[in-house]
């Protein structure tokens, strides 16, 4: 798990987002059939980016956001939003394994808190505060969690 610095440009992405029990599976089946009525599945270069929404200043509720990137001129619907992953300069930590999600979030804070750079801290997004990103590498594989593989973003002050 090494951290590296990289710049993104923004992203136009088809967005889900539930605030339930099981946040991140309502969140992907809505965003899936969408994907999957639009024929985005297979679509190759296609990038999956997830993160958590806090819509109080408390760790509870929390909600989940599911990005799929899309061209800018397709229609989302009633289920789905436009909506962007914001250009910048990120702090990305790769892994492999869903299990290690927690893990490797704490390295990566833990890697910002140390170096030169700054985070650009929590905002107020659509359906609450967030910070970061996590991009499924792999998700048009089809393999177990245990083989996924995960970019984790956080966005530095420039």
């Amino acid at each position: 798990m090494e951290v590296r610095i990289e710049r993104l440009n923004a992203m136009c992405t088809a967005c889900s987002y539930s605030l339930s029990a099981t946040p991140e599976e309502d969140a992907t089946k809505t965003l899936m059939e969408w994907a999957k009525n639009k024929r985005l599945l297979d679509k190759g270069g296609a990038r999956l980016f997830g993160r958590n929404t806090f819509p109080t200043d408390k760790p509870e509720p929390r909600g989940y956001e599911l990005h799929l990137t899309i061209d800018e001129n397709l229609k989302t619907n009633a289920d789905t939003e436009t909506s962007e992953v914001p250009a910048g300069l990120y702090a990305v930590l790769r892994f492999r394994d869903l299990r290690n999600i927690n893990l490797a979030w704490e390295k990566l804070w833990l890697w910002i808190e140390k170096s030169v750079y700054e985070q650009a801290g929590w905002y107020k997004g659509n359906h609450g505060w967030v910070n970061g990103f996590e991009e499924q590498v792999n998700w048009q594989e089809q393999k177990p969690p245990t083989e996924w593989i995960f970019d984790l973003w956080v966005q530095l002050k420039e």
